[in-house]
């Protein structure tokens, strides 16, 4: 008896999971968010900042950079999905580095990085937005605050953390447009020097 298709709706999302995973893979994991200097900058950036997130003010300003921040991502990832010629495009798939994959995939899973951080960052922001007010105690976002046994008034207490955590996303999204930039630029190097090897090779098969 031939086995049945699961649901589409099944389907969807655990594509979603795989291709997430597989980005996540690449990109290097946990080990690598924790240890970049650019999470760490964000971090900085938003202890100094204290007072200016302290309210969701600040929210209006990143729903205005973060869509232009967004758009430049996905045109950029664009590009380097079309760029150079299938010689080259081949030799960067061919290669691995670090045992996270391809150049290639390497560079693709930091443009992903990128654009999802941007999506979070400016979702992140328009929550901060409409959250921003006084929570009234016979609202639905208080009887479900009631059930979980906080107080009506703990929603005042939750904002400035929400702040807290929507502004480093937002630091850390303009923080990977600088991170992607560089990733670029050392695969720029690590092409020069592979050509330079590659003339090395033939010179030296030549004179054999």
């Amino acid at each position: 008896m031939a086995q049945s298709e699961p649901p589409h709706l099944i389907v969807e999302y655990r594509d979603l999971i795989e291709i997430v995973g597989r980005y996540w893979r690449a990109y290097g994991g946990m080990r690598e968010l924790l240890g970049s200097p650019y999470v760490h900058a964000a971090i900085v950036l938003t202890t100094i900042c204290a007072g200016y997130w302290m309210s969701a003010v600040w929210a209006d300003l990143a729903v205005s950079v973060l869509p232009n921040l967004l758009g430049f991502g996905v045109t950029g990832y664009a590009i380097w999905i079309g760029w150079g010629d299938e010689k080259l495009r081949e030799l960067l798939i061919d290669l691995e580095d670090d045992g996270k994959g391809s150049f290639y995939v390497q560079i693709s899973s930091i443009f992903a990085h990128f654009g999802l951080v941007q999506v979070v960052a400016l979702l992140s922001a328009f929550l901060c937005k409409a959250l921003d007010y006084e929570l009234s105690p016979r609202s639905g976002l208080a009887h479900v605050m009631t059930w979980f046994g906080q107080p009506a008034y703990f929603f005042s207490h939750l904002k400035p953390v929400g702040n807290a955590v929507a502004f480093f996303l937002f630091m850390y999204a303009i923080l990977t447009a600088l991170e992607t930039t560089l990733a670029l630029f050392r695969l720029a190097t690590w092409l020069q020097a592979e050509r330079k090897m590659a003339k090395l090779r033939q010179q030296h098969a030549g004179h054999q």
